[in-house]
């Protein structure tokens, strides 16, 4: 009787342990695992950050030779497929880049050296 007793008093303290005990969850996919790609191409632009967004400062520009200068390094663009947006959002002309402005600017993906400017926004 004592022995039935003990059982059923360990089952009775065992239930709400049950209730309680954490499931094993799967883990999370690692984000610094290597991903793979069909392509290789595809792979080496998705690595690339060179098309991300930069600022600086016009130190001279030449709208007519496609050249601007920031912090001293010399980068290019195509006046006809170049985007220029101004301070309101709205597209503008090239023509209203003017040495000392602000902008942020984008690199074209594409290029292999990574000096062919895609978008330009003026601050």
């Amino acid at each position: 009787m004592k022995r039935d007793l003990l059982i059923i008093g360990m089952l009775a303290l065992s239930a709400p342990c049950l209730a309680i005990t954490p499931t094993a969850t799967p883990p999370a996919p690692r984000s610094d695992a290597p991903q793979k790609w069909a392509n290789p191409q595809t792979a080496k632009v998705t690595r690339d950050d060179s098309s991300g967004l930069r600022k600086g400062t016009i130190e001279g520009v030449s709208v007519g030779g496609g050249t601007f200068h920031v912090y001293g390094q010399r980068l290019t663009f195509d006046t006809k497929h170049v985007k220029v947006y101004g301070r309101d959002g709205k597209p503008t002309s090239i023509y209203a880049l003017r040495k000392g402005a602000t902008i942020r600017f984008t690199l074209d993906a594409t290029d292999p050296i990574h000096r062919l400017v895609a978008v330009i926004y003026l601050d």
